[in-house]
């Protein structure tokens, strides 16, 4: 089977999703039975809810679960939004309104803006992003669709901080572990580490 651009994984009893960006879908594949096929998305571009089969995505980069729903990040549209782990279910925006929309607005739903988010990781009730193109890490609460800076500025730039007096330039992979944020910040090289409690950010240090 040929794919287009797979980009992110997230796995769910048995059943690797995945993120196939180039074919604007998420794609599943039976672990047991070894077979794959398309779970999401008709491979059209867009932004457009509905059964799963049916919705537009766009470029889905990351892809995460909190075992109920997919979460993933459709970077071309800037946007959020969910696909049912049920087949019979439904994709849904969360944030997000058009192709190629984009900003840096903190709100809720429809009032707030990304600009081309690839990271996203679930964990303790929210949803941690990577919004890539405005260097910042945010936090989206699913239940209320209201999403928050949390570290980083709009500048880019390789320091070590709280919040805010973080930079990063392009961050884009996230994983939570032992109640920190682990970040690859792609553009300097590095992985960078956030304390969950204190929102203080630290440059990972590799010795070879």
């Amino acid at each position: 089977v040929a794919l287009n651009s797979p980009w992110d994984l997230a796995l769910h009893n048995g059943t690797l999703y995945i993120a196939m960006a180039g074919f604007h879908q998420l794609w599943a594949l039976d672990l047991a039975a070894g077979e794959v096929r398309p779970y999401a998305g008709s491979g059209r571009e867009g932004i457009s809810d509905g059964p799963l089969a049916d919705a537009m995505l766009a470029q889905p980069n990351g892809i995460t679960t909190d075992g109920r729903v997919l979460f993933f990040a459709d970077s071309e549209t800037s946007a959020i939004r969910t696909a049912d782990l049920d087949g019979s279910g439904r994709v849904v925006t969360l944030v997000g309104t058009g192709l190629f929309d984009f900003g840096d607005v903190d709100g809720s739903g429809p009032n707030a803006r990304l600009q081309h988010v690839q990271g996203i990781c679930y964990h303790d009730g929210f949803l941690y992003l990577a919004d890539t193109y405005n260097n910042k890490i945010k936090r989206l609460d699913p239940k209320t669709r209201s999403v928050m800076s949390f570290l980083g500025s709009a500048e880019h730039g390789l320091r070590d901080g709280t919040g805010p007096e973080a930079r990063f330039h392009e961050p884009e992979g996230l994983v939570v572990a032992s109640g920190k944020l682990y970040i690859t910040d792609t553009n300097n090289h590095a992985i960078r580490v956030a304390d969950l409690q204190s929102g203080r950010v630290s440059t990972l240090e590799l010795r070879f």
